[in-house]
C-alpha cells in the first residue's frame, strides 16, 4: 500500500573539473510515503562530503569542552542550587533523580510543559560513550515525568522528548541533556505526522506505521535491525543527514511504554550513536513523538528520528539553509541502503 516514489533528474553543464568537458549528473529525488517530504541525491557529492561536512576539529572541541566546564551550571552538583524545580504536587521534591540523571523545569518554557534532563555527570562525551544504562535512565525518568503531567493536566496531551547535543545541533550548553515538551496542541511536524497518519487509517483502514516496518523489513535494504519490540530504519526520504528511524508499532502513546520498550529505545540509540561516531560525527538532533495521550484511534505508532548536525569546526557552517528552512527538502550525503549497511555492523 505504500508508494516508494522516486524519480531522477539531469543537470548539464560545461565543468572545470572537467577541463571544460560537458558534465552530465544524475540526480534522484524521494519522497516520503506519508507525509510527502522530498530528499535529493547526487552521487557526484560521493567522496566530496568533506566539503559540506567538514571533519570534528578534536582540538577547537576539547578547547570548548575546557572554556565551559568551569561555568557550567550541571557539572560537579551545581544544578542542585542553579536549577528550578517543579511544584511539589507535580513532582514530589521538584526534581527527578535516577542516577546521574536529573530532570528539571526549562528555565525559559516554549511550552506548557517544558523540562530538561540532565544525561549524566560527565561535561561532554563522544558520540561512543553514551551508554545503554544512562540513555534508560534518561529516557525513564522523561516517561516519569510525562505521566506526572498527565495525571496533574489530562488536556496536555501532546508531547515529545527531544534532544541537542553540542551548538552545531542548537544546544546552548555542552553538558549532555533532553528535553521534553508537553502542549495542549501538536507542533507543526508533529501535526503532519498525526494528521497523515489518519488519513492514512481512514483511507487503508490500516495504520500506516505497521505498514511502514513490514514493507521496510521485507527487504528493502533500510531495516537495520529490531530490539525487542522496536524497529531501526534508515528513513527513505531523510528529513536531515543519516536520519534513522525507530518505530514501535502497536504502541501509540509514551503512556503505553513498558519498561522493556525503555531499555530496548536505549540499546538502540546507544548503538546508532556508536554507528555515527564510527562516521567521523560529534552532534545530533532527535525527537521522539507520541499520539496524542488517552487516544487510541489505531493510526499512529510512537516514532523517533534522529539525525546529524554539523560537526564542531572553528567557523562550521549551517546545515539549515533555504533548501532546507524554506524549501522544506534535504539533501541526502550518504545514501539510506548504504547507512543502513553501515548501521547494521553496530547493532546485535
Amino acid at each position: 500500500m505504500l508508494q516508494w516514489t522516486s524519480w531522477t533528474e539531469i543537470a548539464r553543464f560545461h565543468s572545470p573539473l572537467r577541463e571544460g568537458q560537458l558534465d552530465e549528473q544524475v540526480i534522484e529525488v524521494r519522497r516520503d510515503p506519508l507525509t510527502g517530504h522530498q530528499s535529493i541525491y547526487n552521487p557526484a557529492l560521493e567522496g566530496k562530503a568533506s566539503i559540506l561536512f567538514p571533519p570534528t576539529d578534536m582540538a577547537y572541541l576539547e578547547e570548548r569542552i575546557a572554556q565551559s566546564r568551569d561555568a557550567c551550571f550541571l557539572c560537579d552538583g551545581r544544578w542542585r542550587t542553579r536549577t528550578p524545580a517543579y511544584p511539589e504536587d507535580l513532582v514530589p521534591g521538584g526534581r527527578l533523580v535516577r542516577g546521574e540523571v536529573v530532570l528539571f523545569p526549562n528555565l525559559f518554557p516554549l511550552s506548557a510543559y517544558h523540562a530538561v534532563v540532565m544525561v549524566g555527570e560527565r561535561h561532554h562525551r563522544h558520540l561512543n560513550q553514551f551508554g545503554e544504562k544512562l540513555l534508560t535512565d534518561a529516557l525513564a525518568v522523561a516517561l516519569d515525568f510525562v505521566r506526572a503531567c498527565a495525571e496533574k493536566t489530562p488536556e496536555v496531551r501532546h508531547f515529545t522528548i527531544n534532544a541537542n547535543y553540542l551548538f552545531p545541533a542548537g544546544a546552548s550548553v555542552v553538558h549532555p541533556h533532553l528535553q521534553i515538551l508537553g502542549s495542549t496542541q501538536p507542533g507543526t511536524h508533529h501535526r503532519l505526522l498525526l494528521d497523515a497518519s489518519r488519513s492514512y487509517r481512514e483511507r487503508t483502514g490500516r495504520c500506516y506505521w505497521d505498514d511502514l516496518v513490514e514493507a521496510e523489513r521485507d527487504g528493502k535494504d533500510r531495516h537495520i535491525g529490531r530490539i525487542g519490540r522496536i524497529h531501526w530504519i534508515a528513513a527513505y526520504s531523510p528529513m536531515g543527514v543519516n536520519e534513522i528511524l525507530a518505530v514501535i508499532p502497536a504502541v501509540p502513546t509514551f503512556l503505553a511504554w513498558t519498561e522493556e520498550d525503555v531499555q530496548a529505545m536505549a540499546c538502540g540509540l546507544a548503538h546508532v550513536l556508536d554507528g555515527y561516531h564510527s562516521l567521523g560525527y560529534s552532534t545530533f538532533n532527535f525527537s521522539c513523538y507520541s499520539g496524542p495521550l488517552g487516544e487510541k484511534d489505531g493510526s499512529f505508532a510512537s516514532v523517533l528520528r534522529i539525525v546529524n548536525r554539523q560537526n564542531v569546526t572553528p567557523h562550521y557552517r549551517t546545515d539549515d539553509y533555504y533548501f532546507q528552512k524554506l524549501l522544506k527538502n534535504e539533501i541526502m550525503i550518504m545514501r539510506p541502503e548504504s547507512l543502513a549497511e553501515h548501521m547494521r555492523r553496530h547493532f546485535p
